[in-house]
């Protein structure tokens, strides 16, 4: 049985959405958009339990204007939007808690480790 939660991916890179797409193959409801328009386009159409956000989007905004975007968004408010990026800098993690992101995971991860972060932010089924 399929988990019944709604779960929208940002994500440009072709491969990276096939990995993610398989990765979360247990959730009944996955979304995959590849630019910040998309993905503000579909939360004003749907309310998702979780946003997964790349940052760096090679067409249109990046993943930091789009989360602010999203936020603007009343039904957003509560939402968890998770930084899922290659930038794994020191000091990256903690800008992009301080951006408001509410959580962040480094590329590139592993299955266990990509779906018991993402876990620590969904509600419970």
């Amino acid at each position: 049985m399929k988990i019944p939660l709604k779960i929208l991916v940002v994500e440009d890179d072709l491969i990276t959405q096939e990995i993610l797409t398989l990765y979360l193959q247990d959730y009944e409801y996955v979304t995959v958009v590849a630019s910040g328009e998309d993905a503000i386009a579909k939360c004003m159409e749907n309310i998702y339990d979780i946003v997964l956000m790349d940052i760096r989007l090679k067409i249109g905004i990046n993943g930091v204007k789009t989360f602010k975007k999203i936020k603007e968004i009343d039904a957003y408010k509560n939402i968890p939007i998770l930084a899922i990026t290659a930038y794994a800098m020191r000091g990256d993690k903690e800008y992009f808690l301080e951006q408001g992101f509410n959580g962040y995971l480094a590329k590139p991860f592993v299955k266990d480790t990509f779906l018991g972060f993402i876990k620590l932010f969904l509600p419970r089924t």
